[in-house]
């Protein structure tokens, strides 16, 4: 039976080259200095800097695969951090930062001033979490050892209203446990703290 018009033949088959997705480097090489360019605002018509700061990127963290990771998040991260940090950029374009030292930056680095005071301030606040104060008041022992230096030169303060709220509502006390006797003990030879019950 004949179909008249309708073309009945399969399609022709793609080359191997047509089907891997494999960007160009050289595009992909042209891409990053464009975003670097636009990043640092780039003066020159050509983005002279960003291109050199792309060289640069691909020199130290391609290792000859625009399609490395290392080197596509570095130029973003710098791309990024150009964008929000007028200084940084004032310095690349003023000379001050060649495309070496600006690739060779850290994140901590690369960032504002305002986000550094921030980073530093959280860094105070953990380190005060950590390094708990209050302990001057501790009542000297040696019943306690300590699990990571085994010294028993300890001190310990009596924790009074210690509620684990999560266990008293799995197993549905109202009560504290307090009355267990729990107490904060510090070890004088190497700071280690940890909770344990009053011998």
């Amino acid at each position: 039976m004949e179909t008249g018009d309708a073309d009945t033949t399969a399609p022709a088959a793609s080359s191997p080259s047509e089907i891997t997705d494999v960007p160009d480097p050289a595009e992909v090489r042209s891409k990053i200095a464009v975003l670097l360019g636009d990043a640092i605002e780039d003066p020159s018509p050509l983005y002279d800097l960003g291109r050199a700061v792309e060289a640069e990127l691909f020199a130290r963290y391609a290792v000859g695969d625009t399609r490395s990771g290392e080197y596509r998040g570095k130029a973003r991260s710098i791309a990024f951090n150009l964008r929000g940090n007028l200084s940084l950029r004032a310095r690349v374009l003023g000379g001050e930062l060649t495309p070496a030292d600006l690739c060779e930056l850290t994140p901590d680095e690369l960032a504002t001033d305002a986000l550094k005071l921030k980073r530093a301030r959280m860094e105070e606040k953990a380190t005060r979490k950590r390094t708990r104060g209050g302990m001057d008041a501790a009542f000297p022992t040696d019943r306690y050892t300590c699990a990571e230096c085994g010294s028993t030169n300890c001190a310990y303060l009596p924790v009074s209203g210690h509620r684990d709220i999560g266990k008293n509502e799995t197993w549905g006390s109202k009560d504290s446990q307090a009355a267990d006797g729990r107490a904060l003990v510090k070890c004088k030879d190497c700071n280690t703290e940890w909770t344990e019950s009053v011998l």
